[in-house]
């Protein structure tokens, strides 16, 4: 069962995606409203922004608060989630601020340029992440904003850090293969933070960009 629940955490589907969801909403709340801060700061005056893996919505609800002039998209390859996402913004999204599209990485192509792309605890399920880095770089603006929000193994629950490498996700053991795979995909500024004491972190959060003349395709 436990193996069940983890592999729902890819990509949440039916009666058990939705529990997982709401798990997730419960958890993770905290740490997306932080991370959305963090990008108030960093990328005001951005007017597009993607989500990739929104989850239950909570993120893009904090998006649509702190960046009121910004066309927001929420991308997921969960029907369920994108449900969830749409029950809780439904005035954002009958307003035309909000569209929720389902997909994965490469679905953010058609609507590139975005100022920014944020992604929180997405990087694990990621079977190839230098590819799917490099495609968000490439579907930046120049001088536009990657916010990758994620966990290290030994900051998880136990369950996952068990549960998750047995069901083919990959976990991180430090800043610096985080920061090697952005390297990798092209992103050459970097700055990590941390929620919370180091000792007992809510979350990372690295905050990217890739040079103007690697964007759009542009690098190589």
């Amino acid at each position: 069962m436990r193996g069940l629940i983890a592999r729902q955490f890819g990509r949440p589907s039916g009666l058990l995606g939705l529990l997982v969801g709401r798990m997730m909403a419960r958890s993770n709340a905290d740490f997306s409203r932080w991370t959305v801060g963090q990008l108030r700061e960093q990328a005001a005056g951005a007017v597009s922004i993607v989500e990739l893996g929104p989850g239950p919505g909570i993120g893009l609800e904090e998006l649509l608060r702190a960046f009121p002039e910004a066309k927001i998209w929420g991308v997921d390859l969960s029907k369920a989630m994108l449900a969830e996402s749409r029950r809780r913004n439904s005035s954002a999204v009958k307003g035309g601020r909000l569209s929720l599209i389902e997909g994965g990485v490469a679905a953010i192509a058609e609507l590139a340029p975005a100022d920014v792309v944020a992604a929180n605890h997405v990087l694990y399920f990621w079977r190839d992440p230098a590819h799917e880095l490099k495609l968000i770089g490439q579907s930046l603006r120049p001088g536009g904003l990657l916010a990758l929000g994620y966990q290290l193994r030994h900051d998880m629950p136990p369950v996952a850090q068990r549960q998750f490498p047995r069901q083919g996700f990959r976990l991180y053991d430090t800043e610096d293969e985080v920061n090697s795979l952005l390297r990798s995909a092209g992103f050459t500024r970097i700055v990590q933070s941390v929620m919370g004491s180091s000792e007992r972190p809510g979350g990372r959060l690295a905050l990217a960009a890739t040079d103007a003349a690697s964007a759009h395709g542009g690098g190589s």
